[in-house]
């Protein structure tokens, strides 16, 4: 079996991240009736954390981009810190780096309480050179937002752990 390198496995993660969330897009977007909307505010703020085998904390934008019936799709970028835990014989390392993110949420539900939907990948920049690269962003979860705007809060669970988040919509 070939071993990959970093910047192949890299380049496979952003692909495929980008063409599944293209697709699940399409999908949805072909299948929604635009009868009754439930409009979310367009633009929200917010504090991510997260916590496992790997996990981030970042200040994130979004920016509504689809409200359909049934889902509402916005555009997300971030910027903060990433670390991955790694064992060596044993013997556990943190490596953390700081980067930017880039993803598509997917939200479900009416008024205020959603089932929430993120695919992405966060971009890490190690100084050491030893963890630098790309790390998916593949989140599912509850949030509450209001859809006039005000407090958002963010509960989530994905492939690098738990995670919660608090902002404000506008």
């Amino acid at each position: 079996m070939k071993k990959l390198s970093q910047k192949t496995a890299s380049q496979f993660l952003i692909k495929t991240t980008l063409v599944s969330a293209l697709i699940l897009c399409f999908h949805v977007i072909a299948k929604a009736q635009p009868s009754e909307q439930n409009e979310l505010s367009k633009n929200s703020l917010y504090l991510d954390s997260g916590i496992g085998y790997g996990g981030q904390v970042s200040f994130n934008y979004e920016r509504r981009v689809y409200s359909g019936e049934k889902t509402t799709w916005f555009g997300r970028l971030g910027a903060g810190t990433a670390y991955l835990l790694t064992s060596n014989n044993n013997v556990w390392d943190v490596y953390t780096g700081t980067g930017g993110l880039a993803a598509v949420t997917m939200l479900t539900g009416k008024k205020n309480k959603h089932f929430e939907l993120n695919v992405g990948a966060f971009i890490v920049d190690d100084p050491d050179k030893t963890t630098a690269g790309v790390y998916p962003l593949l989140d599912v979860g509850y949030r509450y937002q209001e859809p006039g705007g005000g407090f958002v809060f963010k509960a989530k669970i994905g492939i690098l752990g738990l995670g919660i988040a608090f902002g404000h919509a506008f």
